[in-house]
């Protein structure tokens, strides 16, 4: 992994790159044996491609509900922490408003500007794309539960995605997430079903302070198309970072220009 360092006030959303030895090291427990970058200082940014995953011997922790033997071609995460004057379900709150993606911006280093994540979203009654129901609520994120969502991409195009609840109290949430549909960008296919995978850790760690780490990682089913666009990850994380921060989403400056 080539480290990369860009250090910004942590008003502006400022990421410094994490050099972690042996592969991502995941949230996985509470336990404490994860430390989060602490309110006030920029998140942590990871990035493995698979050269660094294989010569690491990384294999996913239980924790990702990932097969142990499944590869991955890319990993990028974040790490940071935030303050919120709240309990965990406000925080439910946001990540349940799939509506709202479509005013959540991320800078597209393609189109060098700020842009939506998406042009419509929906979230859904079942993994069929127009069976279209009203936001979550903090209740339908049960430990166990399915959710499934519906996000006509800016770039990519309409795609459905799952949401699986692995843990969620008022002190910890973890939550993955993966295509249910083929993403593509005009007629090309990017990411076969299941090969965009992501992971949402959740921490209180104090009164007014939680934890937030992001994954997210392309499987074997990503096409060559999506190699080369790290940018791409981040800077999607960076928006929801900053929406569940409570921060303008398209402040300046980007994570990744």
């Amino acid at each position: 992994m080539k480290p990369r360092r860009c250090l910004f006030l942590f008003v502006m959303l400022g990421f410094a790159t994490a050099a972690q030895a042996g592969g991502p090291q995941l949230p996985c427990d509470t336990s404490g044996a994860y430390v989060y970058p602490p309110s006030g200082v920029p998140p942590m940014i990871g990035i493995w491609h698979a050269s660094d995953l294989a010569q690491a011997n990384w294999q996913p922790p239980g924790c990702t509900g990932w097969p142990a033997g499944s590869h991955a071609k890319l990993i990028v995460t974040l790490a940071g922490s935030i303050h919120f004057d709240g309990e965990m379900d406000g925080l439910l709150a946001k990540i349940g408003a799939i509506s709202t993606l479509k005013d959540i911006s991320y800078w597209s280093a393609a189109d060098k500007a700020w842009g939506h994540l998406a042009t419509d979203a929906s979230a859904l009654i079942d993994a069929n794309a127009k069976d279209r129901r009203r936001d979550f609520a903090g209740a339908d994120f049960a430990k166990g539960a399915d959710l499934y969502y519906w996000e006509d991409g800016a770039s990519t195009g309409p795609t459905v995605y799952r949401l699986r609840v692995f843990e969620s109290t008022p002190q910890r949430l973890v939550i993955s997430s993966d295509n249910v549909t083929t993403v593509r960008k005009f007629v090309f296919t990017l990411f076969k079903p299941g090969a965009l995978q992501s992971l949402l850790f959740i921490q209180r760690l104090s009164p007014g302070t939680f934890g937030v780490y992001i994954l997210t990682r392309t499987g074997e089913g990503a096409s060559v198309l999506s190699n080369g666009h790290e940018e791409v990850f981040i800077n999607r994380a960076d928006a929801l970072f900053r929406q569940l921060a409570g921060i303008k989403t398209n402040q300046e400056p980007p994570a990744m220009r």
